[in-house]
């Protein structure tokens, strides 16, 4: 892997190994001039050349941790047949520098949206409410400067998120649909402001949003004001899987124009949803990647 201007954490190998690299990637830091902060920006190439109107690109949250789970996810998930080539999605993963997964205090700022009835401090003492700023860095920061890189199609962007990622991803798509064609979020955190999501106001224009909902069938989480009527009996405070399908029919009937598609896990929970998930995302995106949008 190469790096442009990256910091590197302290070598602490054992004399005499060496670090892997892996094949066609690269990666290098972007400071966020909205958001104040650096971020590790790591891309992975397909195995093919860009397509005629260039490469398609799937943006993935908490890169440190989800950008090699999404490299080999298209590798072997796509793959044509022993010899032949995989879907030719360049994979653009975003993360933070010097974390080995995920940086807490970062996170929990960038993908929450503000919401005036809730502090700017969570009770782990966390910054919270970034959102805006972060799709602001998204949008005239990192899009454009991918664009410059790499031969990508502006008209064929994914963003993938998990917890508080796909609370920013649902969040991005009710603000931002153009930013992103398709919008990929596992186990949001639809409790965030009671159910803060339902409230806001519809994007006017022209918007054909994809947009692939999922969770584990084991997963618990805090009830949104919501899903009164998703609770189980005998438990008052419906599974994040209850939640996520009430979100995708309110989808379904605000956005008709939208493609929403939406998945229960079976025997994952909120830490390990993300496996079968890849295998459903690259699902999603593979089955349009030679459709004209």
């Amino acid at each position: 892997m190469t790096a442009d201007s990256a910091t590197q954490p302290a070598d602490t190998r054992p004399a005499g190994t060496q670090p892997v690299m892996l094949p066609d990637t690269q990666q290098w830091e972007l400071h966020g001039e909205a958001t104040g902060r650096d971020y590790l920006i790591q891309v992975s190439l397909p195995d093919a050349p860009p397509p005629a109107g260039g490469y398609p690109v799937l943006y993935v949250l908490d890169g440190n941790a989800r950008f090699p789970l999404a490299m080999v996810g298209r590798d072997s998930l796509t793959l044509r047949g022993p010899d032949g080539g995989t879907s030719p999605w360049l994979i653009v993963g975003i993360g933070y520098p010097d974390t080995r997964r995920f940086d807490s205090s970062a996170r929990s700022e960038d993908y929450t949206p503000a919401v005036s009835s809730m502090p700017a401090i969570d009770s782990r003492g966390r910054p919270v409410g970034g959102a805006d700023r972060f799709q602001s860095f998204l949008q005239d920061q990192l899009l454009p400067q991918v664009a410059v890189r790499f031969d990508v199609d502006a008209s064929r962007r994914a963003l993938l998120g998990h917890s508080y990622g796909g609370l920013f991803a649902l969040y991005t798509a009710l603000t931002r649909p153009n930013l992103f064609s398709d919008y990929i979020a596992i186990s949001p955190s639809l409790w965030w402001g009671d159910g803060f999501l339902y409230e806001l106001p519809p994007v006017s224009g022209n918007v054909n949003a994809r947009v692939l909902l999922g969770a584990g069938n084991q997963e618990r989480g805090r009830k949104p004001a919501f899903a009164t009527n998703a609770a189980r009996q005998g438990d008052a405070s419906p599974a994040m899987c209850d939640n996520v399908a009430c979100f995708a029919r309110w989808l379904e009937s605000h956005h008709p124009q939208w493609t929403i598609e939406h998945q229960s896990f079976v025997g994952s929970n909120h830490g390990n949803v993300m496996w079968p998930a890849m295998q459903a995302a690259w699902r999603f995106l593979d089955a349009t990647s030679s459709i004209s949008r």
